[in-house]
Order: C-alpha cells, then structure tokens, then sequence
C-alpha cells in the first residue's frame, strides 16, 4: 500500500505568504537600488558639472544632418556644437584639424535615431562619444566637454 503524505495547511500557507513577500521585497529593493542610484548620480553629475568654471571654448559650427532612419519617416537634426577645451593649443589643432572634427561629427550624430536624442541619456551618450571621438583624434590637445547649443530635432 502507498503511503499517505500529511502537509499541514498553516504550514503550507506561511510557506506561500514568505514566498511572495521575499518576491515583493527583492523586486522593490532593485527598483530602488536601480532607480534610486542613478537619479542620485545624475543629479550630483549635473551639480558638480554647472557648479565649476568653464575653459576655454570653440565653436564647430552649425549642422544640419539627417538621422538614422526609423521607419518611413526620415528625421534630420539641426544644432550648433560648441566645444570645451584643456587650453589655446587645442585651439590651434581644431582649426588645423577642422575637416576632420566635423567629419566625425557628422558620422556619430548620424548613427542616431531621433528617439535616442530626444532622451537625456541618449544625448549624453552622444555627448561622451563626440569627446572620447575628438580625444583619440587631436594629438597635444583635449576635449572635456560638448554643448549642443542649439538642438532641434523633426
């Protein structure tokens, strides 16, 4: 004969009510590790950033490009890009290397779709990849930062 296997009820239910408070607990603990963290990053990020001086800067112009497509509809950008530089030599080398900085410009905006630039994280990725880009391009001066002074996107 088989044997009967007795569960006790309370326990069972105790079990399945631990099961999903854990579940609940661990989802709300992530969200708030996840969500909390980077609001809190960004917002000290943006702090520390209006709140010292800015160097020198220089004005790369004006562009007007169309956008990774999306679609059917095609998407163009127009904004004007002014850089932030280390000194007056990266000047020199910029003005030099005019051809090629707007070149490599004009290849990474174009890699984006207009969703991607209307977010803030999207057009600080692209941000951080026109410096990175420029950096490894100059070789005595540095890029630190971009402003998009102008931004429209249709």
């Amino acid at each position: 004969m088989a044997k009967k296997v007795e569960v006790d009820f309370k326990l069972l239910v105790v079990g399945i009510a631990f099961l999903i408070v854990a579940t609940v607990g661990s989802a709300f603990a992530t969200v708030l590790i996840f969500r909390g963290g980077t609001d809190k990053a960004d917002s000290l990020a943006v702090d520390s950033a209006q709140k010292r001086d800015i160097g020198p800067t220089y004005e790369i112009g004006e562009f007007v490009l169309n956008l990774a497509p999306n679609g059917v509809q095609n998407r163009f950008i127009r904004t004007e890009i002014v850089l932030e530089i280390r000194d007056k030599k990266t000047e020199r080398e910029l003005e030099k290397r005019m051809p090629q900085v707007r070149d490599q410009i004009i290849s990474l905006v174009r890699a984006y779709r207009s969703e991607e630039l209307r977010s803030e994280a999207g057009l600080e990725l692209l941000r951080l990849e026109i410096v990175n880009s420029l950096n490894r391009l100059l070789l005595k001066g540095e890029i630190i930062n971009v402003f998009f002074v102008d931004l429209y996107i249709q």
